[in-house]
């Protein structure tokens, strides 16, 4: 799929163009423009939907975020909870083996085991001893029932903070991945829906690209710049927008562009949405391709890609064309010393809108 597009509204300025005119004056049939506007009018519908759910979508990254960092604050909290809870797990053993140990001696003496032994006493002073020593293992016994059961209580209370902690964390976790994944499911339906409607656009790409022509010629092409710019290209930057002083004449000349440097071939794509308005050779710029990308503050906004070969031209004449498509090529032709990319802003009316450092308009 060649395009991905807005809605056109379409109403802007003669320039920067130089399509032949007979290229503009193909019929198009009333009955296939308002089929090819009702397609526009649907697909316009679509996109504004998907922007609202992908601002949504940010604003809820943003609160996965906080919700991200709220749950490193409640770790912290739960890692010296957590300590504590092995630790007294580590006593409750340590008591329980007490315990058990305990409970074996018991089971070998029988029930009866103390009773018989004070009234086995030869004498009343024997049997008073013999009561003492009864009363203190018992004491005993009461007080490893008591350590076990005060050991266990703090386990429990550990585990109960432990607990809270982690439902705590739970909480965010389930809030904020349970509207993320409904955005995405919205996301994923209103993609589905624009891949629908981009197909009915490619039934028609014959005659949407003569529409385009016609509306441009007649300065009717017009819809909103939705920016920002992205790189048009995988190469290093080589040359900067601004003042140039030459080396011989020190004369001062505007560099009204920037240059990406890389090797013969190496693919150049759009830097955004847009209509391809003219592609052309041009003196100094080899082969010249501007895309219009919509009004700008009221003004329309192009991007020329200059010093390809015509073979290397990807792009016909008012075709549509989306951010990231391939639309040529590097090379070196016209006024170049070596294969590379050099890249406009411009903004405005006339033959020669105003250049821009392109730099101000990319992500």
């Amino acid at each position: 799929m060649k395009r991905r597009w807005l809605a056109f509204t379409l109403a802007a300025a003669l320039a920067v163009t130089g399509v032949p005119v007979s290229e503009t004056h193909a019929e198009v049939s009333s009955a296939t423009r308002q089929k090819i506007d009702e397609i526009r009018k649907q697909k316009q519908s679509v996109l504004e939907e998907k922007n609202q759910i992908n601002e949504n979508i940010s604003k809820q990254q943003q609160i996965m975020e906080n919700a991200k960092k709220k749950i490193e604050e409640i770790q912290k909290e739960a890692d010296p909870i957590e300590e504590r809870y092995q630790e007294k797990l580590k006593e409750k053993e340590e008591v329980d083996q007490k315990f058990k140990a305990r409970i074996r001696v018991l089971y070998m003496q029988g029930e009866t085991n103390y009773l018989a032994q004070l009234l086995s006493a030869n004498s009343f002073n024997q049997f008073l001893k013999r009561f003492e020593v009864v009363r203190l293992i018992a004491e005993r016994d009461y007080e490893l029932v008591a350590e076990r059961q005060k050991v266990l209580n703090d386990v429990l209370r550990e585990k109960a903070k432990l607990d809270e902690k982690i439902k705590e964390q739970n909480k965010y976790i389930e809030q904020a991945n349970k509207a993320y994944q409904s955005l995405m499911a919205q996301l994923n339906k209103t993609n589905s829906q624009l891949s629908k409607v981009e197909a009915m656009e490619d039934d028609y790409e014959d005659e949407i690209i003569k529409i385009n022509l016609a509306d441009w010629k007649a300065g009717k092409l017009h819809f909103p710049w939705t920016g920002p710019l992205r790189k048009p290209v995988n190469g290093p930057v080589t040359s900067t927008f601004g003042w140039r002083v030459h080396p011989i004449f020190h004369t001062k000349k505007l560099h009204e562009g920037m240059d990406f440097g890389g090797s013969l071939g190496t693919p150049i794509y759009a830097a955004a949405d847009g209509v391809v308005v003219s592609s052309r050779p041009s003196y100094g710029y080899g082969w010249l391709i501007t895309i219009y990308h919509g009004d700008y503050h009221g003004k329309p906004f192009f991007t020329r890609y200059a010093h390809s070969y015509p073979y290397q031209v990807k792009v016909k004449v008012g075709e549509e064309v989306k951010a990231g498509q391939q639309i040529t090529s590097m090379g070196s032709n016209g006024n170049s010393t070596g294969p590379h990319l050099h890249f406009e802003v411009r903004i405005g009316y006339g033959d020669r809108p105003q250049p821009y450092n392109p730099m101000d308009y990319m992500k």
